[in-house]
């Protein structure tokens, strides 16, 4: 994982590093977005993009980045003002896996998010972050099975998983 992270470092076409472990605390309406990001780096034109680190050994399918939860998240805190003065404009936001996600090669798999305002749905992220609070915030929070549950520690509790339903 060091060798893939140092190749990555050592590439010249990479974005400027603005800074590491980067505390964020953010309100999206009714939300409030809080967390360290990994990396952010500047572009070119100035724009930002939240670079997180993964370890394991699995990574979303290609088609599955583009609305990426956690990524479209990280952008809408950068639009928001997460990072203060040091911009308000996302280039979007990647993966960049480490550990066995990254096969074989010595150098790391990225997987990059395009910046919200060039989808074909900009508000893809808002809409989800809202709906999001708005489902915690209720007097109800439904389990909602999806490919995360594979890896849940609590799936045999969940009401949604066959081996943790209370209504057999």
């Amino acid at each position: 994982m060091a060798r893939r992270l140092a190749a990555y470092f050592a590439d010249a076409e990479r974005p400027e590093k603005v800074s590491s472990e980067v505390p964020l605390r953010v309100d999206v309406g009714r939300a409030t977005i809080t967390g360290r990001v990994d990396r952010l780096e500047r572009e070119p034109d100035g724009s930002l993009r939240v670079v997180d680190y993964k370890t394991g050994s699995s990574k979303p399918k290609a088609d599955e980045v583009a609305t990426h939860p956690q990524l479209g998240t990280y952008q809408l805190a950068v639009e928001h003002g997460a990072f203060g003065s040091e911009g308000r404009v996302s280039a979007g936001a990647a993966l960049l896996h480490l550990g066995k996600a990254a096969g074989a090669s010595e150098t790391p798999a990225l997987q990059q998010q395009p910046p919200l305002e060039t989808q074909d749905d900009p508000e893809w992220a808002a809409r989800l972050v809202g709906a999001t609070a708005e489902g915690m915030g209720g007097g109800e929070f439904p389990a909602t099975p999806g490919s995360w549950c594979t890896f849940c520690p609590v799936k045999t509790s969940c009401p949604a998983m066959p081996e943790g339903s209370t209504l057999r």
